[in-house]
């Protein structure tokens, strides 16, 4: 099944042009999902940490 699939899948002439196009779409989203997300929800965490430092 698995050797049909990919048979299947090596016929079907998919180009280098997709192939990259596409690796640099999936790029493209991690860098923006880091820029839209990650970094302002870390920011906040930390900026949340500072304001509520325990006192030893």
């Amino acid at each position: 099944m698995a050797f049909h699939l990919l048979n299947l899948f090596l016929s079907a002439g998919a180009s280098s042009e997709v192939a990259t196009s596409s690796a640099v779409g999936m790029i493209g989203s991690f860098l923006a999902a880091g820029a839209l997300i990650v970094a302002p929800a870390a920011a906040a965490l930390i900026w949340v940490s500072q304001k509520d430092a325990l006192s030893r």
